[in-house]
């Protein structure tokens, strides 16, 4: 009898130990693979939850506050984030159109900050004035620009036809070379890098770049200010800035100048561009290719809100 409960209490045991076991895998199995997270957020925006409420009364003073949280990779320097309210006729509500920035950094996602740096940022109290009838229904808009950054850190095959042929396949041309964890999370993304031989001596990069957030990317040039200028934001619009960090001897085809390893892309209507890029060849070898986007992000949270007749 004594034999018997000792052998299911070692059963028992021997179960929770597996239990234990199979949570450690699939916790190991959950970390981030590569140099990168990725993911396809930046800076996501909303108003901070009761400020302002859903609902109040006609002349009640309420807090309004937007919420700022970094998803992306890239840290944003104190005064860079920065938000303005449009949408309703500010001036009944006491406000004013100006930017108003963050108060500090807005650390980007990692191991310090697993869900990505927060910010709020405190418009003050608002108030609406205008006589109203029963209620009526406004909605609050919140336009938040940034400057944010793309950076692919991937393996690729320096080969071309004429050192096939002098020394054999080292590496292979074939295949995509964007993996898992070679490209920061942010909301412009390096969604393909495919390779092939351009002329006997060089060795051609196709890079693909795309759109994969919410927001409008905008010319990294330009100040969030002036996005606000029709002629100005029409111009700047889909502009994104690239660098070829290495190799260094990479030239690309840009539209404007003579070939470079830096330059303007522009994205087409749908947020897409595929900029070609080449690089001598004179042994074969895999090499780290390590691009730089950079360009200012615009995206957008509504509230909407009901403002009662009141009643005093």
């Amino acid at each position: 009898m004594k034999r018997g409960i000792q052998m299911k209490q070692y059963l028992f045991i021997s179960f929770l130990v597996l239990i234990v076991l199979v949570s450690g895998c699939k916790t190991q199995d959950t970390k981030k693979i590569g140099t990168f997270t990725g993911g396809t957020e930046g800076v996501i925006v909303s108003f901070v939850n009761l400020a302002p409420p859903s609902s109040f009364s006609q002349g009640d003073n309420v807090r309004l506050k937007i919420l700022l949280n970094n998803k992306g990779e890239t840290r944003i320097q104190t005064g860079n984030a920065k938000v303005r309210i449009f949408g309703v006729n500010l001036e009944n509500f006491g406000l004013q159109s100006a930017y108003r920035s963050t108060l500090g950094p807005l650390e980007a996602q990692g191991e310090f900050t697993a869900q990505g740096g927060e910010q709020e940022i405190d418009f003050g109290q608002i108030r609406y004035t205008p006589s109203i009838i029963n209620q009526e229904t406004f909605t609050l808009r919140a336009r938040l620009c940034y400057p944010y950054q793309t950076i692919a850190k991937t393996d690729v095959c320096v080969q071309s036809l004429v050192t096939q042929e002098s020394e054999g396949e080292v590496c292979s041309l074939a295949g995509e070379k964007v993996v898992a964890g070679s490209i920061s999370g942010a909301p412009v993304q390096i969604t393909s890098i495919t390779e092939q031989t351009r002329s006997n001596d060089q060795v051609r990069f196709d890079i693909k770049i795309e759109n994969k957030g919410t927001g409008q990317v905008y010319s990294i040039d330009k100040k969030c200010e002036d996005l606000d200028k029709d002629e100005i934001r029409f111009d700047a619009k889909d502009k994104v800035k690239v660098k070829i960090r290495s190799p260094l001897d990479v030239k690309c085809g840009f539209r404007s100048g003579e070939p470079s390893n830096e330059g303007i892309v522009t994205l087409d209507d749908i947020g897409v561009v595929t900029l070609s890029c080449w690089k001598n060849v004179e042994e074969p070898l895999v090499d780290k290719l390590d691009i730089q986007l950079d360009y200012l992000y615009r995206d957008e949270a509504i509230k909407q809100i009901t403002i009662f007749q009141s009643r005093r």
